[in-house]
């Protein structure tokens, strides 16, 4: 397998003195102050926006991180909420099958208001009563199975008017 060839500071100027080798005259003249300046200038290189390089740590992030993250947009008060096959977007309670706060609490605040518990809960979106998977999610942080995430999402939007 052929080694990969670094794209450093030294690459760029030789791509620039052989094919743009005015805007490598204005680099050296001082009208650009980087060669990643010029590099972009010449269309070797993109210029890295903030929203490129957010989303580059995201990916590089753990899988800890990126649900920590979440939860802290959504504390932020940011929805997130991505387009489902049918093309409705449904809030995202869930990442990695954990709960995310704000989903947490929205659950727990129904709960209270309703006077009910969550062996209640798990009867209402068809589960037995015994199941205590909704229970340890929201005290232990445990992951919550798809199936029941599916059926939390589609008993929170029936009690949002709560």
């Amino acid at each position: 397998m052929a080694k990969k060839q670094a794209r450093d500071r030294a690459y760029y100027e030789d791509r620039l003195k052989h094919e743009s080798p005015k805007i490598y005259a204005d680099l050296q003249a001082g009208k650009h102050r980087t060669i990643t300046e010029a590099a972009i200038a010449a269309g070797l290189k993109k210029s890295r926006t903030r929203l490129l390089e957010l989303k580059n740590a995201f990916r590089k992030a753990s899988k800890a991180e990126q649900t920590a993250f979440l939860g802290w947009l959504a504390a932020q008060g940011y929805s997130i909420s991505p387009s489902s096959a049918a093309g409705t977007a449904a809030l995202t309670i869930a990442v990695d099958g954990k709960l995310l706060p704000a989903a947490a609490k929205r659950i727990e605040e129904i709960i209270m208001k309703r006077q009910l518990k969550v062996g209640d809960v798990m009867a209402e979106m068809g589960f037995r009563r015994l199941n205590a998977s909704l229970g340890r999610a929201l005290h232990r942080g445990d992951r919550l199975k798809p199936d029941v995430i599916t059926a939390l999402e589609k008993w929170l939007a029936a009690n949002a008017s709560i």
